[in-house]
Order: C-alpha cells, then sequence, then structure tokens
C-alpha cells in the first residue's frame, strides 16, 4: 500500500520508493493505493485511493524529489475536481474541494468523504508543493480549485496535526498524523506545533516506538522497545503476517503479527544511512 512504501521510502528504503512509484499511472497521472490496484483495477473493494495514500506520495516526493511524477499527480487532481452544477454539458459550479479518487461514494455519503480532501490533508500537500517548488524546481500550479484550495491552507500544517494528535483515536488516526510529522520535518520544519504533537502522540500511546521516536529519537528506551515488539529468532511473530504494528493501538498487540516491514522502517529510522 502507499501509505506504507511511502514511510518505507522515507526511511531509505529503496523498494518502498519502487513501490509508490510503481502505483502511478503515468500517462493519466492517477496515484493508485498499489502497483497491483493500477494492473489489475480495484479488485480489493473501498476506495482505490485516499488521504492516507497520499501522504505516502508525499513522503516519496520529499524523499526523491520526483518532481515529474509529482507533476502528473498535480494535474490529475486539478483536471479531477467534480462538477456540481451543470448546464448545456458545460460545469456551471466545480465542488469546492479536490478528491484525491474518483470512487463511486458508499450510501448516503454524498460528499464522498474517503476520496474527498480535508483541510489537514490540503494544509499537508500545500507544504508539499511549496517545497517542491522551492527545492526540486516544480512550477506553480495553474489556476483552478485545486490551487486555490491550497492556498487557503498553506502554512496550517503543524497547527492542525497538533490538534489532530490529542484529538484523534487511538490507532490508524494517530498513525496518519505521526506520517503526517515526519513529512514535514523531511520538509525542514521546526514549528514548535510539531514537537507538542509529537509529545502528544508519545503520551497517549507511550509503548508505540514510532511516536516515541518522533519525540525523544534514537534514545536507548526506543531501541530497548524496538527489540522487544519486532521479531528475533527466539520470538517470530504468528501468521498472518499482515500488521504494521505503528498503525495499531498498544491493546491490539499488532506486533505478534508484524509484517516484518514495520520493524524495517522504525530501524532504518533510528539507524539512518
Amino acid at each position: 500500500m502507499t501509505l506504507f512504501n511511502g514511510l518505507l521510502c522515507a526511511s531509505g528504503e529503496v523498494l518502498g520508493c519502487i513501490g509508490v512509484k510503481e502505483a502511478l499511472d503515468r500517462n493519466s497521472g492517477q496515484w493508485h493505493r498499489s502497483p497491483r490496484i493500477r494492473l489489475h483495477g480495484n479488485d480489493r473493494g473501498g476506495a482505490s485511493f485516499s488521504p492516507d495514500m497520499a501522504l505516502g506520495v508525499q513522503l516519496y516526493l520529499v524523499k526523491t524529489k520526483d518532481v515529474d511524477s509529482g507533476w502528473r499527480w498535480l494535474m490529475w487532481l486539478h483536471e479531477h475536481v467534480p462538477c456540481w452544477i451543470e448546464s448545456d454539458g458545460k460545469c456551471i459550479l466545480q465542488a469546492p474541494a479536490p478528491r484525491f479518487c474518483m470512487d463511486p461514494p458508499k450510501p448516503g455519503d454524498k460528499l464522498n468523504f474517503e476520496c474527498t480532501m480535508r483541510p489537514g490533508d490540503a494544509a499537508e500537500l500545500a507544504s508539499t508543493v511549496n517545497w517542491l517548488q522551492e527545492n526540486a524546481g516544480m512550477q506553480p500550479l495553474p489556476n483552478g480549485t485545486l490551487r486555490g484550495y491550497l492556498g487557503t491552507f498553506s502554512g496550517r500544517a503543524p497547527a492542525l496535526l497538533e490538534l489532530d494528535a490529542w484529538a484523534n483515536k487511538p490507532g490508524f488516526s494517530q498513525h496518519l498524523v505521526a506520517a503526517g510529522i515526519l513529512l514535514q520535518r523531511m520538509q525542514g520544519s521546526t514549528h514548535p506545533s510539531l514537537e507538542r504533537a509529537a509529545k502528544g502522540l508519545a503520551s497517549r500511546e507511550p509503548n508505540n516506538a514510532f511516536f516515541r521516536w518522533l519525540d525523544e529519537g534514537s534514545s536507548k528506551e526506543v531501541r530497548n522497545q524496538v527489540l522487544s515488539r519486532c521479531p528475533e529468532a527466539g520470538r517470530l511473530p504468528t501468521p498472518p503476517l499482515h500488521q504494521w504494528q505503528w498503525e495499531r493501538e498498544d491493546a491490539d498487540q499488532a506486533w505478534q503479527h508484524s509484517c516484518y516491514w514495520d520493524c524495517i522502517f522504525i530501524y532504518r529510522m533510528l539507524r539512518p544511512n
């Protein structure tokens, strides 16, 4: 999945970078949840992409400075803003927010929440676009809903991440905050809100080594925590091996079914290349 591959890429794992890049349809510019879905269609159900996956793409773009892929994606987002009101086959009024995917909404979900770019998503993407323009030579976005929407929330990512660190439920919602903090730091941000957000995550889930690493760095306590939760010769996880333990609350004991990649990620973050 593009989120986890993006995190692996950010840690220096080349296979993660390849996984993100291979999920992009270079002809259309649409990014998918995984290379398999790009090649074979969305046979898993649910949205073919999401704001979560967009974080993985941005981690990849900042790590690699792949402006060509980033621009193709941004142009897809620019060109696929839904139309709310049409007349004579022409769009009179576009939706106020862009979407990361164009999947049909679930029954009762008129806004297509799984695909819609929320304010926090826009703040993070605005930060990434600004960083790519300043550090990798990306050209300005064309006028339109995407550019206007990103401009509205530009500069707000740290404050929104701090708010979400305390408001989001334990589990994957907090993990998305952690990924957002990592993305901001990769862009060189030292905003105090990011420090407070990391401290908030670590205080709420003190046994999550990813959260603790964001707060403390590569401390002895964090290293010991990783060693106690990751597989070793005498302590192998129990199949199915499908969990990315850092996105689960401690009560789930997801480390018992570690997919191994979660541990490769945190090991590389503890000992960066």
